[in-house]
Order: structure tokens, then sequence, then C-alpha cells
């Protein structure tokens, strides 16, 4: 039996980190050997731990994925796939420039992050193809048009907003809100319970206590527009 491949994740969002490991630590061929949440930790640790694949956020605090990049492309001989939700042509592009061998974005499925991470590891330069974006879609995906009460807080928050979903799919959610929420948080989307029966069946196409990340915000009249993307959809 081959040695599993190693993988070191750098990755600021708690949860997102952890789905990460638990996404890589449930495939027989792989395996996480460290973590961390800081660029410049991640320049120590690459020299510690030996690997095959590098996962780099590019948005941390202090030193960038972009700062490190050029430094960890030099210093190891570990492949490096970047995990982020900038989807611009000019983000992906600076990325290669800078190192990377691979560019997946952060609301992929679990599938796509596993085929990019196999893709890298055997010389393949992997790109994602476009996601949600504003004000069109350009992945192709059934939506259903709907009006359902919510509530949203950021991750970790006790703070509940309400909201309205307007429309939703198996991977994001289109709402409005009369609170702003900043581009590229993680936040909390859940049920309106008190409002569950109104609605017929449309429920069942909204997800309750799912976590996800806001792809953009627009602010339209009194209200918030929020597009929002469902982590790990399979």
């Amino acid at each position: 039996m081959e040695p599993k491949k190693k993988i070191i994740i750098v990755e600021d969002n708690d949860l997102y980190r952890a789905a990460l490991q638990d996404l890589i630590s449930a495939q027989e061929t792989l395996e996480v050997v460290a973590e961390t949440d800081s660029g410049e930790e991640a320049l120590k640790i690459i020299k510690q731990f030996p690997a095959d694949l590098v996962l780099l956020d590019l948005r941390l605090p202090e030193k960038s994925g972009y700062d490190i990049l050029p430094e960890l492309s030099k210093s190891t001989v570990a492949k490096i796939l970047v995990l982020s939700i900038l989807e611009s042509d000019h983000n992906i592009r600076a990325a290669f420039e800078a190192g990377a061998d691979g560019y997946c974005f952060k609301d992929a499925s679990s599938q796509e992050i596993l085929h990019a991470i196999s893709s890298v590891l055997v010389g393949i330069r992997y790109v994602s193809q476009k996601t949600l974006s504003h004000p069109g879609e350009r992945r192709a995906e059934q939506r259903q048009t709907c009006d359902y009460k919510i509530v949203w807080a950021y991750f970790n928050k006790d703070l509940l907003v309400s909201a309205r979903v307007l429309n939703c799919s198996r991977g994001g959610c289109y709402f409005e809100t009369p609170q702003h929420i900043t581009t590229g948080s993680t936040v909390s989307i859940r049920l309106d319970r008190s409002a569950i029966g109104s609605q017929g069946d449309t429920a069942g196409s909204v997800r309750s206590n799912a976590v996800a990340e806001v792809k953009w915000c627009d602010k339209r009249n009194n209200q918030y527009g929020v597009g929002a993307k469902y982590y790990f959809q399979g």
C-alpha cells in the first residue's frame, strides 16, 4: 500500500479549516500533517513538516497568501493549491505567477476540492470554473423562487438578524436583510421556525442551520440583497 499523501492546511477560518481536516481525514490516501491560521507560521511549519501539498488561503492576517506564495514555492517541493473565495481572472493569474500550482474556489463541492487536490498532486494545473457571481450566475444551477423567513448571524455570534429568502438552490441562496453583511464573511443561516408550514413545501428547499460564505452584498432601497454560497456541497 502506498504511503498517504501529506497535506498542510493554511486557513484562518476555523470552521472551514476544520471542515477541510474532516474531508481529508476521511480519504484513505490523504492525511493532514499540520495546520495553521497564519501566513507567518506557515513559513515555519513547511520547514518542520515535509508535505506533498499545501492548501493555502489567500486572505490571511498579517502576511497574506500572496505575500508568502513566492517564498513557499521556493522553500518546499510540495505542490501549492490555493483555496479562495476570490474568483476574478486577475486574482487567479496573480496566484499562479506567485508560485501556485492550482486554484480552487472555496464554495466548490467536496468532490471538486478532492479532484483539485488529486490533480495538483500528480502535476496537473487545476483551476475552478467560475461559480456564483453578481449580477448573474455563471454556473448552471436550478434555482427555485421562494419567499421564506430566516434569521442569520456572523458565525459564532449570538445576534440574529431577520431576513427573507427570495430564491435558493442546492448550493446557495439569495436573501434580503436590513443589515449590511461583509463580503467574504462566514454566516450561519437558520429557518425562522415560527414561519414553518406557512409556505407549504417551499421550506424544503431552504437549508436550516446552514453555514455559508457571503459572495456579495448590495444595497437595494431599504434592504441589502445578499448572495450566499453554502460550504461543501455534494
